[in-house]
Formats: C-alpha cells, sequence, structure tokens
C-alpha cells in the first residue's frame, strides 16, 4: 500500500490520544466555569461595595441630620428630622425604621418641652405649694431640687415679711406714707397735751381753744383715711394657697395641653381652673364655721370722747363748772395690746387688714349674686330640661348659702372695724 499506509492506523492514534483530548477538555471547562464564577463574583463583590459604601454614605448624612437636629430648640427637632427624610432612599428609611425613630423621638422632644414649659413658670411663681406640687411633676432630679430649694425660699419670704413694709408702696405713695404719718403724729401729739399733767383748767381750755389744737382735731379724721389705704397696701401677704382634687388632677393628667397651661397660669386653684376649661359654672365655695369676732359685738367702739371740766364764769362772777368734750381717748378697758404707741401701730395695721377684708367680702358677695342672677335668667329662659333646672337650682341653693355666709363675715368685720377705728367726730 502506497506511503506505508496501515488500515487503522489513524483511528488507533485517536483512540490513544483520546484520553488527552478528554483531559485538555475537561480542563478548558474547568477553566471556563472558574473564570465565569470568578467574573461573577468579582461583580457582585464590586456591585456589594457600591451598596456597602452607599449605605455607609446615608448613615454618615442621617447623623449630621441628626446632629444638627440637636443643636436646634426642643419642640422643632422632631419635624426638622421628619422634613429631611426626602434627602434618603426610601429603602433606607424603611431598613432602619427611621419613621418609627422620630415618632418615638417626638413623644420624648414634647415631654422634655412640657418638663421645661412647667419648670420655667415655676420658676416664675409666688405660690410654695404651685411650685412643690410642681417639684413633684419633675423627671429630672436636678431640676426637682432647684424647685423645692425654690418654694422654701418664697415660704421662707412669707415668713419673714414685716408688720409693714414701706418698700411695697411706690415712691410718691412713700412720700404720702411718711407725710400723713408725721401730721398725723403731730396732730394725735397735740390733742393729747391738754391730758398733760400739771396743768390747770384755765392752761386746758386755752390749750383746746388753740388754733394748733383746732387744727388737729380737724385734721386726724383726714390723715387716718389718707393712711388707710397706704397702711393695707404695705401689710403682710398671706401665703397663697394651692388646691387640687384627685379629680381635676386625673382632668389634667390625661390632657397634658391642659397641664401645661394650668401651671403657667396664675390660677392657684385647679378645681377652678378645670371648671372654666370645661365651662362649668364656678363652683360655690363651701361656708366655714364662724370665727369668733376678736372684739365683743356689743361693744361699739373702743374709744369716747375726750372730757375736760373747766369752770366758766356766770352771772356775778360766779364760777360754774363746765364739761368740754374734745378729741377721743382709749377707754379705760380696752385690751393692753392696743395701748401705748406700739399699740396704737397695732391698731392701725389692723384696721387696715379689716377694711381689705371688708373690700374681699363684698367681692365675694357681688360675685354670689351676679351668679344666682344669671342662674335664675337661664331658669326663666324656658329653654332648659327639667334636670339641667334642677341642677340649677342646687347650685343656686349653694350660691345663697355662699352669700348668707360671706354677709355673716362681712357683718363680723365691719363690727371689728367700727370697734377699733379711731371716731373722726
Amino acid at each position: 500500500m502506497a506511503n506505508d499506509y496501515v488500515p487503522g492506523e489513524y483511528f488507533a492514534q485517536f483512540l490513544n490520544q483520546l484520553p488527552q483530548m478528554y483531559r485538555a477538555k475537561q480542563s478548558a471547562d474547568l477553566q471556563r466555569e472558574r473564570f465565569e464564577y470568578y467574573k461573577t463574583k468579582d461583580a457582585q463583590a464590586a456591585s456589594q461595595a457600591k451598596l456597602d459604601e452607599q449605605h455607609k454614605e446615608n448613615v454618615r448624612h442621617w447623623t449630621q441630620l441628626q446632629n444638627f437636629a440637636q443643636e436646634m430648640p426642643f419642640g422643632q427637632q422632631a419635624n426638622f428630622m421628619r422634613k429631611q427624610l426626602d434627602t434618603l432612599p426610601t429603602g433606607f428609611v424603611e431598613g432602619q425604621n427611621l419613621n418609627k425613630f422620630i415618632d418615638n423621638y417626638q413623644i420624648i422632644e414634647d415631654n422634655e418641652v412640657d418638663q421645661m414649659q412647667m419648670y420655667d413658670n415655676a420658676i416664675d411663681e409666688d405660690n410654695p405649694g404651685k411650685v412643690r406640687y410642681t417639684a413633684s411633676l419633675m423627671d429630672d432630679p436636678k431640676r426637682s431640687k432647684q424647685l423645692i430649694s425654690y418654694a422654701k425660699t418664697l415660704e421662707s419670704k412669707f415668713i419673714k415679711q414685716k408688720p409693714f413694709d414701706l418698700n411695697k408702696l411706690t415712691p410718691t405713695e412713700q412720700r404720702h406714707y411718711k407725710s400723713f404719718s408725721t401730721q398725723l403724729a403731730e396732730a394725735e401729739t397735740e390733742i393729747m397735751r391738754t391730758g398733760m399733767p400739771g396743768l390747770s383748767e384755765e392752761q386746758k381750755r386755752a390749750l383746746i381753744k388753740s388754733p394748733l389744737y383746732q387744727a388737729a382735731q380737724q385734721n386726724i379724721p383726714f390723715l387716718q383715711e389718707k393712711l388707710a389705704p397706704l397702711l393695707a397696701k404695705g401689710a403682710p401677704i398671706a401665703t397663697p394657697e394651692f388646691s387640687y382634687t384627685p379629680e381635676s388632677l386625673q382632668y389634667l393628667t390625661e390632657n397634658p395641653d391642659m397641664m401645661s397651661s394650668f401651671f403657667g397660669s396664675a390660677d392657684d386653684d385647679m378645681d377652678a381652673f378645670v371648671r372654666a376649661q370645661k365651662g362649668e359654672p364656678e363652683e360655690p365655695e363651701e361656708p366655714e364655721e364662724p370665727e369668733e369676732p376678736k372684739e365683743p359685738k356689743t361693744t361699739e367702739s373702743m374709744w369716747e370722747p375726750k372730757e375736760s371740766r373747766i369752770m366758766v364764769a356766770g352771772p356775778g362772777g360766779v364760777q360754774t363748772p363746765k364739761t368740754v368734750v374734745g378729741g377721743f381717748q382709749l377707754k379705760e378697758d380696752v385690751p393692753e395690746r392696743y395701748k401705748g404707741a406700739k399699740g396704737e401701730q397695732l391698731r392701725q395695721q389692723e384696721e387696715a387688714t379689716l377694711y381689705k377684708d371688708i373690700q374681699a367680702h363684698e367681692g365675694k358677695i357681688a360675685a354670689a349674686d351676679k351668679n344666682i342672677a344669671g342662674i335664675n335668667n337661664a331658669i326663666n329662659s324656658g329653654k332648659l330640661s327639667e334636670d339641667n333646672i334642677q341642677r340649677l337650682e342646687k347650685e343656686r341653693e349653694k350660691y345663697l348659702k355662699q352669700k348668707e355666709f360671706f354677709n355673716n363675715k362681712l357683718s363680723d368685720a365691719r363690727s371689728q372695724y367700727d370697734y377699733i377705728k379711731k371716731p373722726t367726730r
């Protein structure tokens, strides 16, 4: 055969090379698979790296927003962060649950705003009881201690008040007080000169007829009238009372905005504040047991006319005794505390206090009359149900009792005032 060809030789060579060709193909397939694997893996790694970098950037941006918000005043922070969520990817916002975070932050921020407002209002408060109660509502122990300290300072100021504080008067009122007080002292001294020991009847008559005595007698009532409101203004201020009931407290607790409003108001009566918020009529004051009067009602005044005995020349030169009345003096049976210079100062202070009480009682009576008139108008309007009419009638009874109570208090105060007030004529 040509070229020494042996049949089957190529096939035999193919069979001999087949395993090597198979291994070469396997190696090529493995290399191709490895290439595809690493190609895919590198693409995934690159994509993940990009996602990681984007996440880090979102975290950095969100952290910057939080830091910036925390430099803003309380009350604006949560709203600012909520508005800035649009600058972040939706997936990041949902994945980090930022809306829930801001909702919780809003609750904490609102509470802190309320706490700050109540604290600031309490620092401007003049009622130690209200300050102490505000301290009990503070979450921050430091704020609570500061308010308790402030309440103690207020209580100390009320305890240490002077019997009469000239500084409560305006500069003009202080000048008037000093002028009226000096003139009154001089006028009373002039009147008292007639009672000096060792004076003869003729000397006493001469003093009574003197222009100074006559002027003093006329000026004393005028000066006392001018001093009365000044003494009332300079008198000690009673410690304000803070009152509440569990019902009104529960109502304000369930309405935090109203709670904050109450502690920012000048109201000291939580029950009255709640009634006003609900639009309910003012609760009549429950009459108290009448106090014993300071002085007996049967005594009209602790003053009596000051009498002097003089001799008057009659017909034929006969001297006859005559009683002359000039000014007023304390009766012998007056309490010791009213005697002397200090006693007179005490009397003036009590007179001023009673004057204030009389005005306060008259105001309470006028308020009761106003409420009674309002209730009568409502009942007579014909627009109310039977139940509402019955309820208003009960309210009217309370106001009537309140009016009777304050009428009695007014009567007592006027009786005491008339007892210690120095007559003018």
